[in-house]
């Protein structure tokens, strides 16, 4: 079940480039996971309001940080809200917004 790689992607500062032109650094952490399936009425609220909420994903607690961002299944999405059920889960509802570039 806890079978899905899951890679949580964090701001960890700025570096300087060869012109001394700040480049923002991410760091990227692998957890595993798995998908939970999607509440109906969430999807079709979102999908109201511009925004395809494309999977809800189970992490332990202890693994997140507050990242904002994350890439599953070769999607980078970002977090909605995150939900903990109890000490052993913590469920994330991503979203990929409509028209959103998804370059990794």
């Amino acid at each position: 079940m806890w079978d899905e790689e899951i890679t949580l992607l964090s701001s960890s500062g700025f570096t300087e480039d060869e012109l001394g032109q700040q480049i923002p650094t991410t760091t990227a952490i692998i957890v595993l996971g798995y998908e939970k399936p999607m509440n109906r009425a969430e999807f079709y609220q979102a999908g109201q309001s511009g925004i395809e909420v494309a999977y809800t994903l189970v992490i332990h607690p202890f693994e997140y940080n507050g990242e904002q961002n994350l890439i599953y299944q070769g999607q980078r999405l970002s977090v909605v809200r995150h939900y903990k059920v109890n000490n052993e889960i913590l469920e994330l509802v991503c979203r990929l917004k409509v028209g959103d570039t998804n370059g990794q």
